[in-house]
């Protein structure tokens, strides 16, 4: 079953939280000359993380093993991003063909990269390794907490798209999804977090 949607039982006991989002963007000064000559992109498996408070109230739920749910939750993240980004990519005729994300994943295990080493290597090397033009790169948290429950409570995203050719951040974008009502999922916070930042890539139409 679908990680993000085992973990979601936990959110049973939410109610009457507004749901918000806010933003942090940045982008490069070289951004758009950079981005004139990308023609191909890979997604790479997201870094999903659930704070301390949210984990103790899923291991009373039957929930454990927390490194391999994170893992299989990142998987699962990237193969919506991939997604999203190839609709988008197609129908704003941005010029760009997105990777598929089993090909990037294979190439990623074939040169014995684990994916939980992904946050601390030169994403731009990776570009170069996949045979991109630049990647996307994410992570998500789940923040919640009963103590501060008038506070936050929801999922923070990041993307990031770093350049092969430079090796530098072309563009950064964050989203907070706050949990809206008891019925919403990890999955569904994140996935609304992801739809908002592809919307948001800088990328225009090629004429």
């Amino acid at each position: 079953m679908n990680t993000f949607l085992k973990l979601g039982a936990a959110f049973l006991i939410i109610f009457n939280i507004i749901g918000c989002k806010t933003n942090q963007s940045f982008l490069a000064e070289n951004a758009n000359s950079a981005l004139q000559m990308h023609r191909r992109v890979a997604v790479l498996p997201l870094k999903v993380t659930f704070n301390e408070e949210y984990k103790s109230i899923s291991r009373g739920r039957g929930q454990g093993n927390w490194p391999e749910q994170e893992r299989i939750a990142g998987l699962d993240l990237q193969k919506t991003t991939f997604n999203l980004l190839a609709r988008r990519a197609e129908k704003k005729k941005w010029g760009i063909t997105v990777q598929d994300f089993l090909t990037t994943n294979r190439t990623l295990q074939s040169e014995n990269i684990r994916f939980s080493e992904l946050k601390s290597i030169d994403k731009g090397k990776l570009a170069r390794l996949l045979g991109v033009d630049a990647v996307i790169w994410g992570e998500t948290e789940m923040q919640f907490s009963m103590r501060n429950f008038a506070g936050r409570n929801g999922m923070n995203t990041q993307l990031q798209l770093i350049d092969a050719d430079s090796g530098g951040l072309l563009w950064q974008n964050q989203s907070f999804q706050d949990i809206s009502n008891r019925m919403d999922s990890p999955q569904d916070l994140a996935v609304r977090a992801v739809q908002n930042l592809i919307g948001a890539l800088p990328y225009q139409a090629q004429k």
